[in-house]
């Protein structure tokens, strides 16, 4: 027990001395860390090479500390002035582009760690990689609608894609009919165009180019080649940054036609009704206007529309090179929620409007659709059914039109509410009867009984519309419908 408590006695004096006279001993320099990739030497040649977008990985070690960061560089040899960029991870995934006009190369990556004292691997790790350019591809993209019949503005889609990543494609050629042309460069983020042709009236004509979303300034580039009243097809290929292109990729084919005229006659029927048409037709032939233009909105081919615009922009801008449209159907949700989207840059333009419809039971009076029109809202009704009678008669109090007569039971009018700066040029005589409860004999209506009105634009006070929610060929019992057509247009400034 005594000799345990001396060693313990002597134990203690020698800490005591230790921590009076400090740790002996000098420092050990620090290590540098090393650097290793997970593959060390690649053999590919040929068709076996890798393609451009390249992930690769790594990891380091550090023998008296910890690896803090990496830094890599693809500069080829490695001298003291190579360009070390900074990474922290241990993979990632590189996009190696082939020079200009070659398929094939060698990309040679070095990559060393950085110790947490900052001192790098001074023999950093390095990996040749055999990279050959993978060509892209291009395709056309259907739209919404697809017209194989149309004016000379036309709308189309298409979706580009790269084996070797997004980043390696370069942009798209685009051409019409004839890929010897010159061709319209567009950049790598352009998916859908807009090409509007400048002049209408000769064989061919340059477009004006619209990219994307921007359908209200065209760029500065035009594209030339469109054929009028005839066949066309766009070619589109892709090219990748190493210069690499596609095929050169077909669009469907499309008739474009050029306008006789600056009067368009738009038939909005459902099923295109050729009564109506050659209704409107011989209205216009009877005051000398032989050369109007028509447009089967709603026409189908296949099952599928022929004649409508891919989108209202497109459409918008078919529709401003009209200086006189007259607008008839039998669908007024799809009619007025159209023409609402697609008129503006019309009247903008100095464009007149006549639309004639049968009104729609299921149409709302309140609809957002009427905002563009002279009606404020329609008269609304619960479960009856307003009825304009054979033995009616629309009367207007304006000069020179004149007393129409219905020749056939007329259901589901909604008489305007009429809007600011609208005005009354028909007004009918009406009976209401309630489904449910007939009675007879038929009631007249004693509400608001405007059934065509007019909108005059509220700083020329010229009048721009004139709308009928009566059919114009149902009021013709009397022989004057051709008057009465005289003075719409007379009022349209026609």
């Amino acid at each position: 027990m005594r000799t345990y408590f001396l060693y313990s006695i002597l134990a203690l004096a020698l800490f005591f001395t230790a921590c009076k006279e400090g740790i002996l001993g000098n420092l050990l320099p620090n290590k540098a860390p090393d650097t290793h990739t997970i593959i060390e030497v690649i053999n590919r040649s040929g068709g076996s090479r890798f393609p451009s977008s390249v992930k690769i990985q790594w990891w380091g070690d550090d023998p008296d500390g910890y690896v803090q960061s990496y830094q890599y560089t693809f500069d080829y040899p490695v001298t003291a002035s190579a360009n070390w960029h900074a990474i922290t991870g241990n993979d990632s995934l590189f996009s190696l582009t082939t020079p200009a006009g070659i398929d094939t190369a060698d990309f040679h990556f070095s990559i060393r760690a950085i110790d947490n004292e900052g001192l790098a691997d001074p023999t950093p790790a390095s990996v040749a990689y055999p990279v050959k350019n993978s060509n892209p591809s291009v395709q056309f993209i259907p739209g919404i609608y697809n017209p194989t019949r149309t004016f000379p503005v036309v709308r189309l889609y298409w979706q580009g894609s790269d084996p070797d990543g997004f980043d390696n494609i370069a942009g798209y050629q685009m051409v019409w009919n004839d890929t010897a042309q010159t061709a319209l460069e567009l950049g790598p983020s352009v998916s859908s165009i807009i090409l509007e042709g400048q002049n209408w009236t000769g064989s061919t004509t340059t477009c004006n180019v619209y990219t994307n979303n921007n359908t209200s300034t065209p760029s500065s580039k035009t594209l030339g080649g469109m054929k009028l009243n005839a066949s066309n097809i766009c070619y589109i290929r892709i090219k990748d940054i190493s210069g690499a292109y596609s095929h050169w990729v077909a669009s469907y084919s499309m008739f474009i036609k050029k306008p006789n005229s600056t009067k368009l006659l738009v038939d909005a029927y459902t099923n295109t009704s050729a009564t109506a048409l050659n209704f409107y037709s011989n209205r216009m032939i009877n005051q000398n206007y032989t050369d109007c233009d028509t447009l089967k909105l709603f026409e189908k081919v296949g099952g599928v529309y022929s004649q409508l615009s891919a989108d209202n922009a497109t459409q918008s801008k078919i529709l401003k090179y009209f200086k006189l449209i007259v607008w008839f159907g039998d669908n007024t949700g799809n009619s007025l929620f159209l023409a609402q989207k697609s008129l503006n840059d019309f009247f903008t333009g100095g464009g007149k409007l006549f639309i004639g419809m049968p009104m729609d039971k299921l149409f709302s009076g309140s609809s957002p659709s009427l905002a563009f029109t002279p009606a404020a809202s329609l008269t609304e009704y619960k479960d009856s059914t307003i009825i304009y009678s054979t033995d009616s008669l629309s009367t207007s109090s304006l000069s020179g039109y004149p007393v129409l007569k219905n020749s056939n039971y007329t259901q589901n009018i909604k008489p305007f509410v009429l809007a600011p700066n609208a005005y009354a040029i028909y007004t009918a005589n009406l009976n209401y009867q309630n489904v449910s409860s007939p009675i007879f004999p038929i009631p007249a209506w004693h509400g608001p009984s405007c059934i065509m009105a007019g909108l005059k634009n509220a700083a020329t006070l010229q009048t721009i519309m004139v709308y009928s929610q009566v059919d114009l060929q149902t009021l013709n019992a009397s022989s004057n419908i051709d008057l009465a057509w005289a003075t719409i247009l007379q009022t349209l400034g026609y």
